[in-house]
């Protein structure tokens, strides 16, 4: 019994440090959703008129996408001083989702925004990096503009965040350990 409590305050101690650490100047939060990729051809249906199949990217996969994209926004952030001084933003991410469930995977993202940048600049930035990854949908291909809400026009959202985003992009983490969470 108290195994449980001690890794379940281990969750509460990275959540509170995730929220209250000025030092990591995390103020920005962004989710992506990966693409599909291509999995099979079949015969052409009704259903299918490319027959083409798509399948759900797994978690390593999204693991190293997740990884070009870190390497993307820094490398558009800082520019040659990236490669050079190896200058970079503080980022932690975590994967939500699972195959097993039918929640699809995607990752939860807390920025730090540089001080040199105003927000503007960095979500042009950050679109920027979204475009160069190749991994993660811009928009939702199946957006209806008559029918789906605003929010739903966009497969990724970049936001200035509060105290409860750590919380929330937490909130799927396994009790038992912190296996979904990545500082880069």
């Amino acid at each position: 019994m108290e195994t449980t409590n001690i890794k379940s305050s281990t969750k509460s101690e990275m959540i509170n440090w995730l929220a209250n650490s000025k030092e990591l100047n995390l103020s920005y939060g962004l989710t992506v959703m990966p693409k599909k990729v291509f999995y099979k051809q079949v015969a052409k249906t009704r259903y299918l008129s490319d027959g083409k199949i798509y399948r759900h990217l797994n978690k390593q996969e999204l693991e190293c996408a997740n990884k070009r994209l870190v390497h993307y926004i820094n490398k558009v952030i800082y520019k040659n001083a990236y490669i050079r001084n190896n200058k970079r933003i503080n980022i932690v991410g975590v994967i939500e989702g699972d195959n097993s469930s039918t929640i699809d995977l995607h990752t939860h993202f807390i920025l730090e925004k540089p001080d040199t940048y105003t927000d503007e600049e960095f979500s042009v930035a950050i679109k920027q990096a979204l475009c160069f990854s190749g991994d993660f949908d811009l928009t939702n291909p199946n957006y209806k503009p008559n029918v789906d809400g605003l929010d739903r026009q966009f497969r990724y959202k970049l936001e200035q965040i509060d105290n409860g985003w750590s919380g929330y992009i937490t909130k799927k983490l396994d009790k038992l350990s912190l296996n979904n969470l990545y500082m880069f």
